[in-house]
């Protein structure tokens, strides 16, 4: 986990580069669940060089203008707009023509630029950190790490996995069940500005067992009966929840020892009492018999896609009766099988901002419990086969006009929090759908599972201020969504390396790029400004400072124009990365190799030390 310090490797001289992160906000276990601080301005004195104090509240009036605005309402993007804010409330949105800009405002220029809402993660879990050790029914490795432990880490790393939310653009997240002190920290999240708006459910009601997952305050709890069903749910409404989640599984794979109506009966239970007390019901339903069952029983909303079997006009005219939302979950699926098949993929936005350390568990399973090739060779086969169904199935629900909203399932094996979402973003597009209907489905319509009558998600007069401004149009490229210039959360203004600096490695293969590319800027731009660069053990200091790099750096890209750094090895530890190099391009030398360590803080590297080469 990085608090705020980054990594950026230099991979100038074709040396290699270590990155490091600073110490990570502590946390004190209180109660049901650890207590969350939010440090009052910046977190260290080694930030506040490098990034203004953090606002604690918004300006009165602040105006953005210039950019290219997609308000998410459907409507086509408004070019050369304005968007002005009063405090945390949007009062105005259109093209500059038409929207003046108050004399005592704030005024931002953001020419060039794009607003979009800010997004929303419509379902997540805070009690899975997205490690290996995460689900000991799923892969049980509790001699390795127990689960007690796993639990323990996690929920002191909560105030780290907020803001790797809220820096990666969502301004909201939907928990979508866990232990009873979610609810705590829904309260502790709603209190902080480093950290997204934040709905809960309490503990699933569920239709089968998890017993492993039982420490105490267990997140599934098995319903044998209606009655159990009414008494689990009457438990929850105690506390208030955003929605009540029903995990329910009728095949006799899973459920062997039930009929369909009994199995139908504990569902249809949870739905009543939940109703009873205004609040809505999420439903865990994958088959397409458990999908029809729940929307007959009472279910509001639908996570996950169907994945058995492609579904019928039946499910699809009892969708559109009860304006059911569904949440399609696609990355999970994939992220179990990379992770368990010792095949993990990061996207962009894993490697920028997913938690390293949750990273490095997947790499532990293959020496503590090494699968056959061929195992995992089977598991990607059926995951592949059920996502083109869970593919199929999407578009089907899309033409018919269905409220799709994004969630990423994010804390499962192999699906990081935060960064997850991007991905999931690029699989709905792969999978057929515009880039206009996803970026509504990951605000708007996600913004309808958080509450019934959201306020967020679109960019509308009287709407809550959270937007986002890019560097690139997300319509041309979903991607771009990543690009983020400036978060808003509730009207303040804040800049992504003041909630999270990126991690060492993305900073360090940045570097690189940049170095192979020949673009000085970019690469110096990874540096802070007072940058020393040493040679160890000698303790000659190569350069000191960017403007003395940019000397050394010109000239040797002019002497060796074909200069090119391959990275061989990598190790990270903490805010130091430490690369193996083979550089090629260099005059009168086929090759040589090259040892580099870098220290970075606050995203900048502060000191290189280049280790003796073989040559040397």
């Amino acid at each position: 986990m990085y608090s705020k310090t980054m990594t950026a490797a230099i991979i100038a001289l074709g040396f290699l580069a270590t990155a490091c992160d600073s110490p990570k906000t502590s946390v004190t276990p209180s109660g049901p669940v650890a207590t969350i601080e939010e440090p009052a301005g910046e977190t260290n004195l080694a930030q506040e060089a490098h990034q203004p104090k953090l606002p604690t509240e918004p300006a009165p009036v602040t105006a953005f203008v210039g950019a290219t605005v997609f308000d998410a309402t459907g409507n086509d993007p408004i070019e050369d707009a304005v968007i002005v804010l009063s405090r945390d409330r949007i009062v105005a949105v259109g093209p500059k023509a038409e929207v003046s800009v108050p004399d005592d405002a704030v005024v931002i220029d953001v020419t060039g630029k794009w607003i979009v809402p800010g997004l929303v993660d419509a379902h997540m879990h805070f009690f899975q950190s997205g490690g290996i050790y995460a689900r000991p029914h799923v892969v049980d490795l509790r001699e390795t790490r127990s689960y007690e432990e796993e639990v323990k880490a996690l929920r002191e790393d909560l105030p780290d996995t907020l803001r790797r939310y809220l820096v990666s653009g969502q301004t909201a997240v939907v928990d979508m069940g866990g232990p009873f002190w979610n609810f705590e920290v829904r309260e502790k999240a709603n209190g902080m500005l480093l950290a997204p708006r934040t709905a809960v459910s309490g503990p699933l009601v569920s239709t089968i067992a998890r017993e492993k997952l039982d420490i105490g305050d267990p997140p599934i709890i098995k319903a044998e009966t209606p009655d159990d069903a009414r008494a689990l749910v009457r438990k929850q409404l105690e506390q208030k929840p955003d929605l009540v989640k029903v995990w329910f599984i009728v095949s006799k794979e899973h459920s062997p020892e039930r009929g369909l109506e009994q199995t139908v009966g504990i569902m249809r239970a949870a739905a009543d009492e939940a109703h009873k007390g205004g609040v809505r019901v999420a439903v865990h339903a994958t088959e397409l018999v458990s999908a029809r069952e729940a929307l007959k029983a009472g279910a509001d909303i639908l996570v996950h896609s169907i994945d058995d079997e492609i579904i019928d006009d039946e499910l699809i005219s009892l969708m559109k009766e009860k304006n059911t939302i569904l949440t399609p979950t696609l990355t999970v699926m994939e992220g179990y099988a990379e992770v368990l098949g010792n095949n993990p993929v990061l996207c962009e936005m894993d490697k920028k901002y997913g938690d390293p350390q949750v990273v490095k568990t997947w790499k532990d399973l293959s020496s503590v419990s090494p699968e056959p090739p061929e195992e995992g060779a089977k598991r990607q086969a059926k995951n592949d086969a059920k996502m083109a169904v869970m593919n199929e199935n999407l578009m089907k629900l899309v033409e018919a006009e269905i409220t799709i909203a994004a969630g990423t399932d994010a804390g499962n094996v192999g699906t990081l929090h935060g960064s997850a979402l991007h991905h999931e973003l690029e699989m709905m597009v792969k999978a057929g759908m515009s880039t206009k209907a996803v970026l509504i489905a990951a605000t708007r319509n996600a913004a309808k599972v958080f509450a019934v009558d959201p306020e967020f998600g679109t960019l509308e007069k009287g709407k809550l201020a959270d937007l986002l401004v890019l560097d690139a149009d997300p319509l041309s490229d979903i991607s771009n969504l990543g690009r983020i210039s400036k978060i808003v959360k509730g009207g303040i203004v804040l800049d992504p390396n003041q909630i999270l600096p990126p991690n060492p490695e993305w900073v360090v293969q940045k570097q690189v790029d940049a170095y192979n590319a020949r673009d000085l800027d970019l690469f110096l731009s990874f540096y802070s400004k007072d940058a020393v660069i040493i040679r160890h053990p000698s303790g000659e200091v190569v350069a000191r400072g960017t403007e003395k790099m940019r000397d050394v750096y010109m000239g040797l890209f002019k002497r060796a124009p074909k200069l090119k750094c391959r990275v061989l090895s990598r190790t990270t530890t903490g805010n130091m990365v430490v690369d193996h190099e083979l550089v090629t391009g260099i005059e009168g030398r086929p090759y040589l190799h090259a040892v580099a360590i870098y220290e970075v803080n606050d995203g900048l590297i502060t000191n290189v030390w280049f280790l003796p080469r073989d040559d040397d």
